[in-house]
């Protein structure tokens, strides 16, 4: 055995089934439990890698453009992928992907109230959007030439479009109505901006001209000179100020009767986008080298560099009320960005499936469409950003950091360097009368960050800790772990991958091992369904109406025989005086004994309540306290159910929350932060979650739709309308329908938000639909 796990630092990694492997002798049968390691293996010589951010899978390219509603709650932007992408600023996360240009979006306006967004681009198209539902789209008609600007009057009821034939069209909202069209300037690109009250028009064009309508009577009264083409037009909050830049870097401020205010000559590096910034007083430069600049033009002073994108930047905003600006880049970031500091604050990135935000000490929120292809290159070693979920993910990280930061956790910064995680070989062989079960040692060693956990899945589950020991060893002056692990396989081949987390809580890249049961194993998993559904609390005040009937139709759907793709195990119910606290965690630890090939779904509904970074299910017995940090060791924890969860040798787990606040009130700043340890369960033990826990108690039924909006999104998706082509959902295709319906549905709704939240971390599996599992 000493010889054996002395080869395995530096071996490749191996299959059981492979000749090679076999002749290197038999594995003996573990059986002792885990040994704890007290402390974290020290780190031998500290080396640190300094990465650079990367989008390596889903990039859309560039944000050519940006819009900001009057109540900057909602962002709209416009990406390379020709898709409009909407934002809830106040939860912080992307919540519509709206299609239907056919080419690169231009320019992008939405109305002051916030309905409305309209886009224009390079297919010659003008749409509007409707915010409020989504997804409802008017095309109002096609320009014979390029389309690039648009601007909505501040009543909404007026829209003006410039091409790059030098025309502007005037419309009228809704209807799209061409007021009146003419040519503002010579060909090439043109912009233009409303004056407050939208009866007044400024334009500007590549002929170098800026020029002011009467749009009463369609009169030129005013023409001014900027030298060069304008490339960015901008008017104050007030109206008493036009600014424009130029292709050679210079920077006009006029008044609208013509009169100088002031100007400023750069370094000949085009203006792309200019704004001003009422709350700091100043212009916020944007150029085509990517530089982000500020200009106190009113107190006569220099121009300050902010930062840099890493292309050119091709929108700027700032805030009307707040120190904080947005640019866009072709770098395909939109960044948040402090005026007063001059830092930059966080990245929102868009991807072809998901979004990410990312602030500069590499903390992080995002979805898994879009984290999954987000990585930490260096030239000497590469990290997803997900590799640092212990440390660095923060919800609702967008609000919170715009609210100034409070109890965001410190942390080190990952540009700055992060020391390197540990090396991990792992090897695995099973005998030929035990071919349900694999002997695996998995050796990690220290690479500069030290050793502190091993980690063990089996197609993807995390394999209990009962299953083998570790130990703690040093070889040729290098620290190690050593892990030995009994375990039993499921039906076929297994792919069994260890990963180890170093001192700092990085976890590794895995290595993986596939083994193979045997094709004389041929067993078909059966389904345990866990339903708890509480309105009846011990606590009066917390009574509900319909978390017992959702769970209950849960329940009914997924055990109704043309629902189920296999056999039902199980059915428990745990509703009102039966979930406790006490009988919940009974019944998930008699699921320990589940087989490998066998499917768990637990369903949870009730009242759910985030404290710091942990989440709290409100079993029936709870009292909830003035102090909600009383509720440790006392109600039932996202550490509970991990727990629970990691303890069952079934590899195929399904977790579904639909909880609400028990306030009037759901604050992204405080009861997103729970999610936080909802998630790390998922991506710790190796299960599906889904979860909504950020709807408040008087939200729980819309009539109309006769269940919560989780609810009824979930049994659409069961239902079907999650389904692949051989009609099966999966865990992985039901969360991703659940989290893209569920904003869309709520938006008829404003006053029920809610945006649930879901993780997938191991093998996907069907949980409805007729079919072979």
């Amino acid at each position: 055995m000493r010889r054996l796990v002395g080869a395995l630092v530096g071996a490749l990694v191996l299959t059981a089934h492979n000749p090679a492997v076999q002749a290197q002798g038999k594995f003996s049968v573990i059986q002792r439990q885990t040994q704890s390691i007290g402390q974290a293996v020290q780190r031998n010589v500290e080396r640190i890698f300094r990465p650079k951010l990367v989008v390596a899978e889903g990039a859309t390219g560039g944000v050519s453009a940006l819009a900001l509603t009057g109540d900057e709650h909602t962002l709209v932007s416009a990406v390379g992928n020709n898709t409009v992408r909407v934002w809830d600023l106040w939860v912080g996360q992307e919540v519509a992907r709206l299609k239907g240009h056919q080419a690169r979006i231009a320019a992008v306006a939405v109305a002051s109230d916030g309905s409305r967004a309209v886009t224009v681009g390079e297919d010659r198209l003008v749409k509007v959007w409707n915010l409020r539902n989504l997804g409802e789209v008017t095309n109002l008609g096609q320009h014979p030439t390029t389309v690039t600007d648009v601007a909505i009057a501040a009543s909404g009821a007026r829209l003006v479009t410039a091409a790059d034939d030098g025309h502007v069209r005037l419309w009228s909202l809704p209807d799209g109505r061409i007021e009146r069209e003419f040519a503002a300037h010579d060909s090439g690109a043109t912009h233009a901006r409303f004056l407050p009250g939208g009866t007044t028009l400024v334009t500007a064009g590549a002929d170098g001209h800026l020029r002011i309508w009467d749009l009463s009577t369609g009169q030129k009264v005013a023409d001014l000179d900027g030298g060069a083409a304008i490339t960015a037009l901008a008017v104050n909050a007030d109206g008493n100020m036009v600014a424009a830049g130029t292709r050679r870097g210079k920077i006009h401020i006029w008044r609208p009767d013509g009169g100088d205010v002031a100007s400023f000559s750069g370094d000949s590096t085009k203006i792309t986008s200019i704004a001003f910034s009422p709350k700091v007083a100043g212009l916020l430069i944007g150029d085509d080298d990517g530089a982000i600049r500020f200009w106190p033009y009113l107190r006569g002073g220099d121009t300050r560099e902010l930062g840099k994108h890493d292309k050119a930047v091709t929108q700027v905003i700032a805030s009307r009320v707040g120190e904080m600006a947005l640019s866009a880049s072709e770098d395909g970031t939109t960044r948040l960005w402090n005026l007063n500091s001059g830092s930059t604050l966080l990245r929102l990135i868009s991807t072809q499936a998901g979004w990410a935000v990312i602030d500069a000490k590499g903390r992080y929120d995002g979805n898994q469409d879009a984290l999954d292809g987000i990585e930490w290159q260096a030239d000497d070693n590469v990290a997803k950003v997900e590799d640092f979920a212990e440390t660095h993910y923060e919800a609702a990280l967008l609000p919170r950091t715009v609210a100034g930061g409070a109890n965001i956790a410190d942390v080190s910064s990952i540009p700055d360097g992060v020391p390197f995680p540990a090396k991990v070989e792992i090897k695995a062989e099973n005998e030929p009368t035990r071919q349900r079960r694999v002997t695996v040692e998995v050796v990690a060693a220290d690479d500069g960050g030290g050793v502190a956990e091993i980690r063990l899945y089996r197609n993807g589950k995390l394999i209990p800790g009962n299953a083998g020991e570790v130990v703690k060893r040093s070889i040729g002056g290098k620290d190690e772990l050593v892990g030995r692990y009994d375990v039993e396989l499921g039906p076929g081949r297994n792919t069994l991958s260890a990963t180890a987390v170093n001192a700092e809580r990085l976890e590794s890249r895995p290595k993986r091992v596939v083994v193979d049961a045997g094709a004389a194993i041929q067993l078909t998993g059966k389904l345990h369904l866990v339903v708890v559904g509480i309105n009846r609390y011990d606590q009066k005040s917390l009574q509900l109406w319909f978390a017992r009937r959702d769970a209950e139709s849960i329940s009914r759907f997924l055990t109704a025989p043309n629902h189920v793709p296999l056999p039902i195990a199980e059915v428990i119910p745990l509703i009102d005086e039966g979930a406790t606290k006490a009988h919940i965690l009974e019944t998930l630890g008699k699921l320990r004994s589940v087989p490998p090939e066998d499917v768990v779904v637990l369903y949870m509904a009730g009242h759910g309540v985030s404290v710091g970074d942990e989440w709290y299910f409100i079993s029936q017995e709870i009292h909830i306290p003035a102090d909600e940090t009383q509720l440790a060791g006392v109600a039932l924890s996202a550490q509970d159910i991990k727990a629970a969860m990691e303890a069952m040798a079934a590899e195929r787990t399904l977790v579904l929350i639909d909880t609400c606040n028990s306030g009037a009130a759901v604050s992204p700043l405080n009861d997103y932060r729970g999610l936080k340890s909802l998630r790390l369960m998922a991506r710790t033990v190796g299960t599906h979650v889904l979860a909504a826990t950020d709807r408040n108690q008087y939200a729980l039924e819309i009539p109309e739709l006769r269940h919560g909006v989780f609810t009824y999104a979930l049994l659409a998706a069961l239902g079907g309308k999650a389904a692949r082509p051989d009609g099966l959902v999966t865990a992985k295709g039901l969360i991703q329908y659940v989290q893209e319906e569920v904003p869309a549905l709520v938006s008829k709704y404003p006053e029920y938000p809610q945006y649930p939240t879901g993780y997938s971390r191991g093998t996907d599996f069907a949980v409805a639909g007729r079919g072979a599992h």
